[in-house]
C-alpha cells in the first residue's frame, strides 16, 4: 500500500464519520427518522364479538388478578405511533485510531486511549490539552474546570440535532436549535489507562424564532447526544495526531547526489547521528541481518535477502530493486547534509544507475523510518 493510497483512506475515514454522524446538514433527516411501512393498522376499529364455547366444554372464567394497571406516560414522545416514531438506532461510537477504545455506560460515552503503535500513552496533561484544543476549535466555551474531580463543564453551546454547530444555513431551513451543556471528565481505569467520559448535562430546544419547546429530549436522546459529542472529540484527536505526525517529516528531503569522494549517494537533510540511528533501526525493523557496524566510522554491514511481496506491503513501501547479497552502508556528511553511500561485498561503490533504480523504494522506506524515529523520540 503506497502513501497516497493511505492518505486517501484517511480522507475516506473523515467522510464516513461525517456521513454516520449526519454532519452534512443541521436539518432533520426524515429518511432516517421515520418508519416506512403500512400503517393501516392504526385505522383498526375495536369490535366486540361474543366468545362461542363448544358444547361440552367448561365455560371460561375471567380474572383481574394479573391485570396491568394503567400508567400515565411521562415522556410525551414515548406514546407516538406509526410514521411519527423515531426509529433511529442508538448512536454508534466511532474511533478513528487503533489505540482508541470506546464504551457506552448509560448516558455516558467513554473514550479510552491505550498506547499507540509506538508504545506511547497519553499523560493526563496531554489528554487535557487535546480536550482544550477541541473545545477551542469548535468555539465551545468553558463554564468551569474542577482540577480536583478532573472535569470540564462547558457553557451553553448552540448546535443541531447532530451536535454540530448551528449556522445560518440551519436557520434558513428553520432547523431546531439545541442549546446544550456537556461535562467532560478525565478518568482512568484499573490498568491506569487514561480516558474521557462525555455526558450531556443540560438541554433546551428552541425554534429559530426563540420559542422554546416544552417536550425536551426523550429518554434515549441524552445517550445519543453524548455519543455524538464523543465522536466529534475522537475526530478532533485523530486530526491532531495527523498534524503532529505530518510535522515530523515535512522538512525531510531525500535526494540523489555525490558524497565527499564524488561517489553516487543518497543525501538527507538530517544530522549524522540521527541518520545512522534511523538506518540501523530500518535494518532491524525489516529483519535484515546486520553483520557488523561502527557508529564511529559510520558503517553498517548487512546480509541482505530480498523480502517477500507481502513484507514490502506491510512496510508500506516498494522493493529496493537490488539483488540479495552482502552490502555496506557508509554514512558521511557533505554540505551540511548526511550522505549514504552503498558498497558491494568487494567494497566497491554501487553505480549511479543502481542508486537511481533503488531511489523509489529505498527513499520511501527511509522517510517512513525517519517519521517513526522522530515520533518515538518526541514522545519520550
Amino acid at each position: 500500500m503506497n502513501r497516497n493510497f493511505f492518505n486517501a483512506l484517511n480522507g475516506c475515514g473523515f467522510m464516513l464519520l461525517a456521513a454516520l454522524c449526519g454532519c452534512t446538514s443541521g436539518n432533520i433527516n426524515n429518511d432516517i427518522r421515520k418508519a416506512n411501512n403500512n400503517f393501516r393498522y392504526l385505522d383498526t376499529v375495536n369490535t366486540a364479538e361474543p366468545i362461542r364455547i363448544p358444547v361440552g366444554l367448561t365455560p371460561l372464567v375471567f380474572s383481574k388478578e394479573f391485570e396491568i394497571p394503567a400508567q400515565g406516560v411521562k415522556d410525551s414522545r414515548a406514546a407516538i405511533l406509526g410514521k411519527y416514531v423515531d426509529i433511529r438506532p442508538p448512536q454508534k461510537l466511532i474511533p478513528l485510531d487503533s489505540n482508541v477504545v470506546t464504551f457506552n455506560d448509560g448516558d455516558l460515552s467513554q473514550v479510552w486511549f491505550y498506547p499507540d503503535e509506538y508504545g506511547k500513552t497519553l499523560t493526563p496533561n496531554e489528554l487535557f490539552s487535546v480536550l482544550i484544543r477541541f473545545l477551542n476549535m469548535n468555539n465551545i466555551d468553558i463554564e468551569s474546570i474542577d482540577p480536583v474531580n478532573n472535569f470540564v463543564q462547558t457553557d451553553w453551546y448552540e448546535g443541531t440535532e447532530f451536535a454540530t454547530p448551528y449556522n445560518t444555513a440551519d436557520m434558513a431551513e428553520s432547523a431546531l436549535i439545541y442549546r446544550q451543556k456537556y461535562l467532560f471528565r478525565l478518568i482512568k481505569n484499573s490498568q491506569n489507562i487514561p480516558g474521557i467520559a462525555v455526558q450531556i448535562t443540560d438541554n433546551i430546544i428552541e425554534r429559530p424564532s426563540g420559542e422554546e419547546l416544552s417536550t425536551g429530549l426523550n429518554r434515549f436522546e441524552p445517550a445519543r447526544f453524548s455519543a455524538l459529542m464523543a465522536n466529534r472529540f475522537m475526530q478532533s484527536y485523530h486530526q491532531q495526531q495527523l498534524n503532529i505526525h505530518a510535522k515530523t517529516t515535512q522538512n525531510l528531503e531525500i535526494t540523489i547526489g555525490r558524497d565527499n569522494n564524488e561517489l553516487p549517494c543518497w543525501m538527507i537533510n538530517a544530522p549524522f547521528d540521527e541518520t545512522y540511528a534511523v538506518l540501523t533501526e530500518l535494518m532491524i525493523d525489516y529483519d535484515i541481518r546486520i553483520s557488523e557496524y561502527s557508529s564511529t566510522a559510520g558503517e553498517i554491514k548487512i546480509d541482505y535477502s530480498e523480502l517477500d511481496p507481502e513484507d514490502w506491503e506491510k512496510h508500506d513501501t516498494e522493493p529496493w530493486a537490488i539483488d540479495s547479497g552482502k552490502y555496506t552502508f557508509k554514512i558521511g556528511v557533505y554540505d551540511e547534509k548526511s550522505t549514504i553511500t552503498l558498497y558491494d561485498k568487494n567494497n566497491q561503490p554501487l553505480s549511479s544507475g543502481i542508486i537511481t533504480r533503488m531511489y523509489s523504494g529505498f527513499s520511501i522506506s527511509l522517510a517512513n523510518q525517519f517519521e517513526k524515529h522522530r515520533k518515538t523520540v518526541n514522545h519520550k
